[in-house]
């Protein structure tokens, strides 16, 4: 099968532009499983965001990416947080998707952050005799409802990668038909997860950026109030404009000593320091799916989220992890204290967590993908 996937946001060949790699595993698999999958990474920026290495960059140019072709094109929104693009730059993006699909006729185009580049769609939308299916994340449903209506009007089915998303999409248009669009647990975690865990002292996991919406401040508030009745280790993995309040945070609360700050590093080295960890929390919101959480669930971790977001659903409170309320030290708190007073219920969780995530592995989330869009 032909597939064309269209996005804003998507991992780069030559650097690390920080952005979400959810769409890639998605597509990575799809190759894999013997589809022909093409990328449109349409990177809309407010131009003097562009760092000077990528100013550097062509504004437009091709690479492979663990086997998937990507066409890339800078595309410029003329003030920060304008969420429109001009229509010449709609045009141009549309013209060049065209270019580099000559040749190739999609069964089906995924339309990942679809809000901002609906404009693009709807240029390519004469050209394409196949379904094109939106992917809704929060950013797209937190803005115009009427222009979110639109697009569920224009289109056979769409996807949000959340209940929450999934719920406003039916609050605009409760006959539209949608599904859910998981993100994947690694396949094969053995190597980093081998079903026993040997710490000295409770050891927890974090991974992500930080950045005010990850609640990392709440955590270590949290495992504070722990502190004098139990000793602990907490390991930071992860960058952002919040890492330099995050370790005064640490210092005041006096547990500067038990937390370790580990900067970014590699995917794999994240998740086999979950297959070492007791447990990973992140209280975060707004969330879309989380796709953190399904990895520590993966390797065992008892893995603590947020009540309401993304993972809310995946994540069945007291079955295969704790939901608190974001924001909550109290119910943090005591989520945190379980893994001490009730350690059965706890590792009972623990054990359920690998079979969800086991069942919700990258293969298997874009099989369901695919299948969810065409039914």
């Amino acid at each position: 099968m032909n597939i064309l996937f269209i996005t804003r946001l998507y991992p780069s060949d030559c650097y690390d532009n920080g952005q979400t790699g959810m769409g890639h595993y998605l597509c990575r698999e799809l190759k894999k499983a013997g589809h022909d999958v093409r990328v449109i990474h349409e990177d809309m920026r407010y131009c003097k965001r562009w760092s000077a290495f990528e100013r550097e960059l062509p504004d437009t140019r091709r690479f492979v990416l663990e086997d998937v072709p990507v066409s890339f094109i800078k595309l410029n929104r003329p003030l920060p947080k304008y969420r429109w693009l001009p229509g010449k730059e709609a045009a141009k993006a549309a013209d060049f998707i065209l270019k580099e699909t000559r040749g190739f006729r999609p069964d089906v185009v995924f339309a990942f952050f679809c809000y901002d580049q609906w404009k693009v769609i709807e240029r390519l939308r004469p050209y394409f005799g196949c379904p094109i299916v939106p992917i809704f994340h929060n950013c797209d449903v937190k803005f115009s409802d009427k222009q979110v209506g639109k697009i569920l009007d224009a289109s056979p089915v769409s996807g949000g990668v959340s209940r929450r998303i999934l719920n406003k999409l039916h609050g605009i248009r409760p006959d539209a038909r949608t599904f859910m669009c998981y993100g994947g647990a690694p396949n094969d975690v053995s190597a980093y997860y081998t079903g026993e865990k040997h710490n000295d002292v409770f050891s927890v996991v974090y991974a992500g950026m930080l950045i005010p919406l990850k609640n990392v401040d709440i955590t270590l508030q949290a495992l504070s109030a722990l502190k004098d009745t139990y000793d602990f280790r907490f390991d930071i993995y992860g960058e952002g404009e919040e890492e330099q309040n995050l370790k005064h945070l640490a210092q005041i609360l006096g547990i500067a000593d038990r937390v370790n700050f580990h900067g970014k590093v590699p995917r794999d080295e994240v998740i086999a320091a979950m297959g070492k960890a007791d447990c990973f929390a992140m209280a975060s919101s707004p969330e879309t799916f989380g796709l953190t959480y399904l990895e520590a669930m993966a390797c065992g971790c008892y893995t603590i989220g947020s009540r309401g977001e993304g993972i809310d659903g995946v994540m069945v409170d007291g079955e295969n992890g704790k939901l608190v309320a974001p924001g909550s030290v109290e119910e943090l708190t005591a989520a945190l204290e379980l893994y001490f007073t009730q350690p059965e219920a706890v590792r009972a969780m623990q054990r359920k967590a690998v079979e969800t995530a086991n069942g919700l592995t990258e293969e298997k989330a874009a099989r369901m993908m695919l299948e969810d869009a065409l039914r």
